[in-house]
């Protein structure tokens, strides 16, 4: 097994790339400064797709991203444009076609092209705004998150509990994705502020996972419901993505300790199921498993080696002392195969069961899980963390 000076290495390589290819990249020509907006995506020869819609949920991620930069010190320069997008992610999707929410996405010049209202872009426009306040505390962030929080209690609140995915509502299916998202921002709110309304809005979802999206006779975080709760029938109510497994082990673990809890039972099954079945025979995570453990999708992506990450982070804060060398190993194969390719500071977002690329584009989206995997290990295993400990503990 890999030593902790093994971890500390590919974390440094991680942080590294970040700092010297992605965040210049990304809010560079990955950031349209006539529109103040971010772009959607990059051709594989690393030129801006400056044509293609942009959807809500990727400005409200690249606006985490920059501001979280920001206040690290990693990318100064990202204050500036983390909060003009957040002010033109206001102006031109909260409310504008004159109804309530968030519109999904719009052209290059602001002009709406999906009206929909759906639950995950509202969670992560929540998010996106809250880290914005985190990096400059502007009344007009937090009065539009809480106007954002009354339309999902007056438009999205299903019967049943929990919320539609996407409105006009489907009476019958659910889904537990934008759950998440909704609990990250609610975290992420509570830390900007707070405020005790934002840890009470993240219990009650935690409330859901433990009585509705974990499945303990089977180990699973379940994806799909129906209108009452229960996993759909058939194939559909049986799929879990280890991906969302290790996500959500770290977004509980953060949770218990934000609210003062005890390390959740749940945050460790769902890891557990996900090391135990989401690896293939060489050692990349799978996209798509079934309750049994048998595998569903065999091509893997990005972003779910960076939340096995993330979860290793969470596991090493209570005392797991052979997480570290497994996210050595998870953060070098995600450099190996994924990361800075076909570009320096960009990526192949999804692959085939044996490499191939199955993407032509690079998408915007990817960053945010990458940037908040490399901050999250860095936090505790980077060079600097490991210097404060050992001067905390008079070494």
């Amino acid at each position: 097994m890999a030593a902790d000076g093994d971890v500390q290495n590919s974390v440094e390589r991680l942080r590294r790339w970040v700092l010297d290819q992605a965040l210049p990249l990304w809010g560079g020509i990955g950031f349209d400064s006539a529109r103040g907006a971010f772009v959607e995506r990059l051709t594989f020869e690393g030129a801006p797709l400056l044509s293609a819609p942009r959807r809500a949920m990727v400005q409200g991620r690249q606006i985490y991203v920059f501001s979280h930069a920001a206040m690290l010190g990693w990318w100064p320069e990202g204050e500036t444009i983390a909060l003009e997008a957040a002010h033109r992610l206001i102006d031109r999707y909260h409310g504008a076609d004159g109804a309530p929410g968030w519109v999904f996405a719009v052209h290059p010049d602001g002009a709406i092209c999906d009206p929909k209202r759906d639950f995950y872009a509202h969670a992560f426009a929540l998010f996106g705004l809250a880290w914005a306040y985190k990096l400059a505390p502007e009344p007009r962030f937090l009065s539009t998150a809480l106007a954002t929080l009354g339309v999902l209690d007056q438009h999205f609140a299903a019967p049943t509990g929990g919320y539609h995915s996407v409105l006009p509502a489907d009476a019958g299916r659910r889904e537990q994705n934008p759950h998440m998202h909704l609990f990250e921002a609610m975290l992420a709110w509570y830390e900007a502020t707070g405020r005790a309304i934002f840890l009470a809005r993240a219990g009650e979802i935690y409330d859901m996972m433990a009585g509705r999206f974990f499945q303990p006779e089977t180990g699973i975080l379940a994806e799909y419901f129906d209108g009452s709760w229960n996993p759909r029938a058939g194939l559909s109510g049986r799929i879990c993505e280890p991906g969302h497994h290790f996500e959500w082990s770290w977004l509980l673990r953060r949770y218990a300790r934000l609210a003062g809890r005890n390390d959740p039972p749940i945050a460790g099954a769902l890891k557990a199921f996900g090391d135990r079945h989401g690896f293939d025979a060489d050692g990349f995570i799978v996209d798509e498993l079934l309750d049994d453990g048998r595998v569903h999708k065999a091509s893997r992506r990005c972003w779910p080696h960076t939340e096995a990450v993330k979860a290793e982070v969470a596991a090493a804060e209570t005392g797991d002392g052979e997480a570290p060398p497994r996210a050595a190993q998870t953060i070098e194969r995600l450099m190996a195969v994924f990361l800075g390719r076909p570009v320096a500071g960009g990526w192949i977002d999804h692959v085939d069961a044996n490499g191939a690329p199955i993407v032509d584009f690079m998408p915007a989206s990817t960053l945010y899980h990458v940037f908040l995997a490399a901050a999250e290990a860095d936090r505790v295993w980077g060079r600097q963390a490991k210097g404060e400990r050992l001067k905390a503990e008079g070494q």
